[in-house]
């Protein structure tokens, strides 16, 4: 597969559901599993590697979710290639850059995928638009079970399902969404909601996952305790927070917006002018001004497919730029590119509403 052609491809998780939430963007569901008997990828040799490698590459292929989907193998790709799987939540920068023998299975959608010798033999992922935890669940557990029918799991009649990292132990899952908090942002409480959800169990993440920083109001906020409780608990509990999070958003907005209204519709409508007539811009620029334009949409300032501003936040990043101008290029070269492609990608494609 060329990855320049998956680069300028729309990701379909991140159109969004009508009448979604605005606040919540996506939701993954995350499962980490180990073959019985076999070394773990930390202490395995590379013979062992590339021997799991393709046992669990035709395991994959024997499923539903998996018969066309596409294999990669991690040491045949790119440096550039490397960056756009993660870019686009294929693999972590761990897997990407790891010495050892790796590689990732896609579905033809996106949605569904399994990275192969990252920290466990396999982390299956399932990725879908808005609050979505439970028919997520729901999928990634058939896909789990067809895949057991084919690999036998390191598993503990007492501790669950085995796994390199203590925290993965027991149910193996990692929930979280990534959610858009422009209102907490612009009020100034982000922090200390960051503070209650983490003393809540929770952890908070940038877009990019792990290590990552938060930028434009947007996070990530997944599960941390996987033993001792079960699928259904953790999810629950996750759900909770987040509307109690979502709902918090939606009332410091509706206060903003009777009460600083003129602020936010300058706010936002300079965003738009920035976008639409910068020459060059930086990737966290531009992330904190689509932010800004988003929110200016889900308050009825402008009339934009939200699924546009979503997939950009992912298509000006710099793997994304640099395959899709098929060219390695230097930070202030993917500035000028950055700008023009915001500028193509909303043109059009936007309404004012009267702000008056």
């Amino acid at each position: 597969m060329k990855l320049s052609k998956l680069a300028v491809r729309d990701i379909s998780w991140l159109k969004p559901l009508p009448s979604s939430d605005s606040s919540i963007i996506s939701t993954r569901i995350r499962l980490a599993r180990n073959l019985c008997g076999c070394p773990m990828p930390g202490t395995a040799s590379e013979d062992e590697l590339k021997k799991y490698l393709n046992l669990i590459f035709d395991a994959a292929q024997k499923t539903s979710f998996f018969k066309n989907a596409t294999k990669i193998i991690l040491s045949d790709c790119s440096e550039l290639d490397l960056r756009l799987l993660m870019e686009r939540h294929l693999i972590s920068h761990e897997h990407a850059f790891s010495s050892h023998s790796g590689g990732v299975i896609i579905d033809d959608r996106e949605q569904m995928s399994i990275m192969v010798n990252e920290e466990d033999h396999l982390r299956i992922q399932y990725i879908s638009a808005g609050l979505n935890l439970f028919d997520s669940w729901e999928v990634i557990n058939r896909a789990d079970d067809e895949l057991g029918k084919n690999i036998d799991f390191a598993y503990s009649e007492k501790f669950g399902y085995l796994t390199a990292c203590p925290t993965n132990t027991g149910t193996g899952m990692r929930a979280s969404c990534q959610m858009h908090l422009p209102a907490l942002g612009i009020s100034g409480v982000m922090a200390a909601t960051m503070e209650s959800i983490n003393k809540m169990g929770m952890v908070v993440r940038g877009l990019q996952g792990e290590g990552t920083r938060i930028m434009g109001d947007m996070l990530q906020v997944s599960n941390q305790v996987t033993l001792g409780l079960s699928e259904q608990r953790i999810l629950d509990n996750l759900q909770r927070l987040l509307k109690q999070v979502s709902h918090r958003e939606e009332k410091i907005r509706k206060k903003l917006m009777d009460k600083e209204s003129d602020s936010i519709k300058d706010r936002v409508c300079r965003a738009q002018g920035l976008l639409l007539n910068a020459y060059k811009i930086s990737y966290t620029e531009a992330l904190s001004l689509i932010s800004s334009l988003r929110f200016g949409v889900y308050t009825g300032m402008f009339e934009y497919d939200a699924g546009i501003l979503n997939n950009l936040m992912i298509k000006i990043l710099p793997a994304h730029i640099q395959q899709i101008e098929e060219k390695s290029m230097e930070p202030d070269e993917r500035d000028r590119v950055r700008a023009d492609m915001i500028r193509k990608e909303l043109k059009n494609k936007g309404r004012l509403n009267n702000v008056q």
